[in-house]
């Protein structure tokens, strides 16, 4: 679940024309953490998700296939 999510979180990013480093700033996200979330090493949390969904101008399903987010991904299982 964690790599499915970091791919999407990262082509979310390419798709806007953003950096690591400048799609962090602009959600108030750690760089290195996104760059984790984006490699499926950790989970980002929900307030986080939320953060760089508005960033990238998507709804924060986008990342998890069209459903809500799951508890497991959350909890960084």
């Amino acid at each position: 679940m964690l790599q499915a999510v970091g791919e999407r979180l990262s082509i979310e990013r390419i798709r806007v024309g953003l950096t690591v480093e400048a799609a962090a700033d602009a959600a108030g996200v750690d760089a290195d953490r996104l760059a984790c979330a984006e490699a499926g090493e950790t989970a980002l949390d929900d307030a986080e998700i939320g953060r760089i969904a508005d960033v990238y101008g998507v709804a924060t399903t986008a990342f998890f296939g069209g459903r809500i987010t799951p508890f497991s991904y959350l909890a960084g299982a």
